[in-house]
């Protein structure tokens, strides 16, 4: 029960006082009456378009990150003393390397192996090619020998004798043809031994492949790293302890859960506000004034004050079996200098959209029992009346009012925590012949 203002108390009291004191005036009626009013202000129900937003969280982490390890144990020769953590780097670039004197000896011996193989194939070759000639002249002289045959003009021994220097010429260049493809083979186990020589070399050497940033630099010059030492159970255990991990910051991907339910909400190419930082801040400033249904529900700012961009680019078609939720990979676009590797963001992805709607402001809107209603201002009464509405779309705008009240129609939009249905209300905002003209209705 409300206390009555002064005004109408003392109204009140000279008239029981008085006995015979004359009643109040109209105008001293009408004063009490809108001194006991609450005020609020009253705006028309927009017809409009709104735009809903999937709300989702998850981290962000640069398009391009290298973990580089060395491959084996040893003593740590050489870090690059130029380099530190934020510092650039391109492809290509030697970033530290191990002590090289094995490796590299290895690589000059697998070489010289290499070699001597090539110039065996080269005597091998020389060879071949003897042998191919003296099987041209072996067969050339046996066909002489076997039109003589026929002439009788040779004999059946001189005959046999260039039969028998053909098959010889033959089974030489036969075996020629064998220690050329022996020789050949080893040069190509040569060639993968000076390979694996220096792959040897290379993982004993850690050369940044992409054009980026230093994120860690886990290791300094004199050190003796093993490889036992990296721990990949957890990513915060492999930043800590990963030699080197370099990112491309120009661009970030975020991946995000999102309840089954919003499977046909989203799509390949759709827009994503993506909040970050101080960003995340000033929404949640922005949302506090929102009553339950905004907060969460939609960006807390406009649209264009998200520096911060990107796009829908993947989509999980399966569920995930526990959490019955999907995977969508968002990738930024714009902004990305925002943005850190590892920082925890909220995205606000682009959903439904619907024309021609009613759309009442998040202040208008309360709740109980879980239903949504709004006070809807009489002018001729200056009261205002509960109304129950079904709500739709939820975006930055406001709601769209699926059923309850259509457009145009006046309602509260501030003060509506103060009223019950029915209460008497005084308008602020409204003008003062605004005003008069409601009174006079109203007697």
């Amino acid at each position: 029960m409300r206390c009555a203002p002064l005004t109408a108390s003392l109204l009140l009291l000279l008239t029981a006082c008085g006995g015979g004191a004359e009643e109040p005036s109209e105008e001293e009626a009408a004063a009490a009456e809108q001194a006991q009013a609450i005020s609020v202000r009253v705006a028309r129900v927009e017809q409009g378009t709104i735009q809903a937003w999937v709300y989702a969280q998850g981290t962000a982490r640069a398009g391009e990150r290298e973990f580089l390890s060395f491959e084996s144990a040893g003593r740590v020769a050489y870090v690059d003393p130029r380099l530190d953590e934020g510092d650039r780097v391109r492809r290509g670039q030697v970033i530290a390397y191990q002590q090289q004197a094995r490796a590299e000896a290895s690589v000059a011996n697998a070489r010289a192996t290499l070699a001597n193989a090539r110039s065996e194939v080269t005597v091998a070759q020389a060879n071949q090619r003897q042998a191919a000639a003296s099987l041209e002249l072996a067969r050339e002289t046996f066909e002489r020998y076997r039109q003589l045959l026929a002439l009788n003009s040779a004999s059946e021994q001189e005959f046999d004798e260039a039969e028998a220097r053909l098959a010889e010429a033959r089974a030489a260049k036969q075996k020629a043809d064998a220690q050329l493809a022996a020789v050949r083979a080893n040069v190509d186990a040569a060639q993968a031994g000076v390979d694996e020589a220096q792959v040897a070399v290379s993982e004993s050497r850690i050369v940044s492949p992409i054009n980026g940033v230093i994120a860690r630099l886990n290791i300094e010059q004199g050190q003796y790293f093993s490889p036992q030492a990296i721990q990949t159970g957890s990513e915060s255990g492999a930043l800590s302890t990963v030699p080197v991990v370099i990112i491309n910051p120009s661009r970030f991907e975020i991946t995000v859960q999102l309840p089954a339910f919003e499977r046909n909400a989203v799509e390949i190419g759709s827009e994503v506000l993506i909040e970050a930082g101080d960003q995340m801040a000033a929404t949640a400033r922005a949302t506090d004034s929102r009553p339950g249904i905004g907060a969460g529900r939609a960006p807390g700012l406009n649209v264009s004050d998200y520096a911060v961009r990107g796009q829908v680019v993947a989509i999980s078609p399966s569920l995930d079996p526990e959490r019955r939720s999907f995977q969508v990979t968002i990738r930024s676009n714009s902004g990305s200098v925002r943005l850190q590797d590892g920082e925890f963001v909220t995205t606000w992805i682009e959903g439904r959209e619907a024309e021609n709607t009613a759309i009442v402001p998040y202040d208008a809107i309360r709740f109980e029992d879980n239903q949504a209603f709004v006070f809807v201002y009489d002018p001729q009464t200056r009261t205002a009346r509960r109304t129950a509405v079904e709500l739709g779309l939820q975006g930055i705008e406001g709601v769209a009012i699926a059923a309850g009240v259509d457009a145009g129609t006046p309602i509260v939009t501030s003060g509506v925590e103060r009223l019950s249905d029915g209460d008497r209300v005084r308008r602020i905002g409204a003008s003062a012949r605004q005003s008069a003209s409601g009174a006079s209705k109203a007697r």
